[in-house]
């Protein structure tokens, strides 16, 4: 009898020790991958904004998109899966495409006009308008706790936009900071048309899609540099292809970590989501030594609460 009770105990033991080893594992996953994202995707702003002032908004983005493709047809090898090539699909490709290229161009001026500290973590925030949004048109759950971080996240926005003196000398529109409302309309553009990207893509063969989806953007961006005679396709300063080079590739870098986290952690997706969302972080850091960008301390504190609510609401 004792026998078997110690048998029973032990066997008891080791399946709760291998449960408890698996689950470190996912969060370990988890939590690399996450960094691997949040690294990826905070130098390759930081880059990009060098890469901005001296080239200018319109042409970096088309050379970071172009190069870009090449580093997501890796992809292709783990899933060979093709899409399905409707007319319809192709029209939503076309209208995804048209307002990736309007978001991005949005970014980039934000980060030509404006400190990039202050404009990458309002840029950024476009996630709770995607999850309201999400709420509106797909049913997803919501909370008081993730109104109370939308709310959170608002006051972030509008002490990093706006100078501390306003709110005891009133509102003057020198008061809002550079590159803030192409920020804004990044915010809301992204935030519209992430939750219904992320449902087209929710098929087999997706990266596909995100392939063209570049290839799309790049053709707008190319009909708009042409209407307005503001680019040509030669580019002369030393050493910019190898910028644009690494910020595509630290962005490639970002999607990676974040896919490869999301699809090995499973049920500790929140974990990914919550570490890569605190990339304007490095933003800021490497503008801080590099760049010489100082900020308010009420615009510190904005940008906390931002990232805060931020990686708090993958968790709600």
């Amino acid at each position: 009898m004792n026998l078997c009770i110690i048998t029973i105990y032990d066997y008891s033991q080791k399946d709760a020790l291998s449960f408890i080893m698996l689950f470190m594992d996912l969060i370990k996953f988890a939590i690399i991958g996450g960094l691997v994202a949040m690294l990826g995707f905070g130098i390759s702003d930081f880059l990009a904004k060098n890469a901005i002032d001296k080239v200018g908004d319109l042409k970096t983005l088309l050379y970071v998109q172009l190069i870009g493709m090449f580093f997501l047809v890796p992809y292709l090898i783990k899933d060979s899966q093709m899409p399905v090539f409707s007319l319809t699909n192709l029209i939503y490709l076309s209208i995804f495409g048209l307002f990736n290229a309007i978001g991005y161009l949005m970014l980039y001026k934000s980060f030509q006009k404006g400190k990039i500290s202050i404009v990458s973590p309002i840029s950024s925030s476009y996630a709770i308008l995607a999850a309201i949004i999400s709420y509106m048109f797909f049913g997803e759950a919501y909370s008081m706790r993730k109104i109370v971080v939308i709310v959170i996240i608002i006051l972030g926005v509008i002490l990093t936009a706006l100078d501390p003196e306003v709110f005891y000398k009133g509102y003057n529109k020198k008061d809002l900071a550079m590159g803030v409302p192409e920020a804004l309309l990044v915010f809301v553009i992204f935030g519209v048309y992430t939750p219904f990207w992320n449902k087209f893509i929710a098929t087999p063969g997706w990266i596909v899609w995100v392939i063209l989806l570049r290839a799309v953007l790049a053709f707008f961006l190319i009909v708009y540099a042409a209407l307005l005679k503001k680019i040509s396709v030669k580019v002369n300063v030393k050493g910019i292809w190898i910028t644009f080079i690494l910020i595509s590739l630290f962005e490639a870098v970002g999607s990676f970590g974040s896919a490869w986290a999301l699809h090995y952690s499973v049920n500790n997706t929140s974990i990914a989501a919550a570490i890569t969302s605190t990339f304007p972080l490095v933003t800021i850091i490497l503008a801080y030594l590099f760049l010489n960008e100082r900020l308010k301390k009420s615009q510190y504190f904005g940008i906390t609460l931002i990232i805060l609510g931020l990686v708090a609401s993958p968790f709600l």
